[in-house]
């Protein structure tokens, strides 16, 4: 693997790895860690056999807590996406937890751009949390907030600067993470600039200023209208449809190099509308990474 922030000179992806991250905080296979299983049971591979697909789990040493596993999944990831990239592959990834996206751009190029869609900022500080849910501060953790020394153990991973970040439909902020926001130089584009017709010009800008784009989906941030993706989820949020507009949107600007599906617990997902709106994201984004 380069260091750091090295440029990246290898091949342009041609087919699609499948990375499934089955973990929820330091938990294997539980919560949001029955995810990746869930989503292959329900056709996920199918899905994306628009181009080659290949398939790996990425395994953690066990009982470890959750922010020692946080780091050890980010890790794994990093070492997975970098192979994938350097074997021509896009990564798609199945993870439980947000904080993997934090090994994904690990293993990616530099100046990837960061689509962050999520009904939450993950932008809280240890020092501002109230809930110590390490998953609340990943995006603080990727654009070098905090758990520096943790960070610097990730291979490859090298802060992602504000102007490189959108956060995309976050509509359940808390207080300091409004206040982090307003003084930092993340483009929030929310649900009403969205439906106002925004989305283009801030894509447009951060084309200026990335090469590709990795495209980050909790699926907490489509509105409970929509279906039920997790505990956290609340009104105010995206359709489907909204939500692949946008993808759509930034891959006609930007080269999509990879895409993360996170924070879907199939046991609240009672009618399963959730799971189908992520499997058509998954058919689309295989579209739209074998461009």
């Amino acid at each position: 693997m380069p260091a750091p922030g090295a440029p990246y000179a290898g091949p342009m992806p041609a087919v699609l790895r499948l990375v499934t991250v089955p973990y929820d905080s330091a938990r294997h296979r539980v919560g949001l860690g029955a995810a990746p299983a869930a989503w292959l049971a329900a056709g996920a591979e199918e899905r994306l056999a628009g181009g080659a697909v290949s398939t790996v789990e990425v395994v953690c040493p066990p009982d470890l807590g959750e922010l020692a596993a946080s780091f050890a999944v980010a890790r794994e990831v990093a070492r997975e996406v970098r192979a994938a990239w350097d074997a021509g592959a896009s990564p798609v990834v199945l993870a439980g937890n947000c904080g993997t996206s934090l090994g994904v751009v690990a293993g990616l190029p530099a100046r990837t751009g960061l689509l962050w869609l999520d009904a939450h900022g993950d932008l809280n500080l240890p020092s501002t949390t109230t809930s110590g849910y390490v998953d609340g501060m990943c995006l603080s953790a990727i654009t070098g907030r905090c758990w520096e020394a943790l960070v610097a153990t990730v291979p490859g991973f090298v802060p992602v600067p504000d102007e490189r970040v959108v956060l995309v439909g976050a509509h359940a902020l808390d207080p300091a993470e409004e206040r982090l926001l307003a003084g930092a130089g993340i483009e929030h584009l929310t649900v009403d600039r969205i439906r106002a017709g925004q989305a283009q010009p801030v894509l447009d800008a951060l084309a200026d200023r990335v090469d590709r784009l990795h495209v980050h989906v909790d699926l907490d941030v489509l509105d409970t209208s929509a279906g039920r993706a997790n505990r956290w989820a609340t009104p105010g949020g995206l359709q489907p449809d909204e939500v692949v507009g946008l993808v759509r949107g930034a891959a006609g600007r930007l080269p999509l190099a990879s895409l993360t599906l996170a924070s879907w617990d199939p046991a609240l997902d009672d009618d399963g509308r959730v799971r189908e709106a992520g499997l058509a994201l998954l058919e689309i984004a295989a579209e739209l990474l074998a461009r």
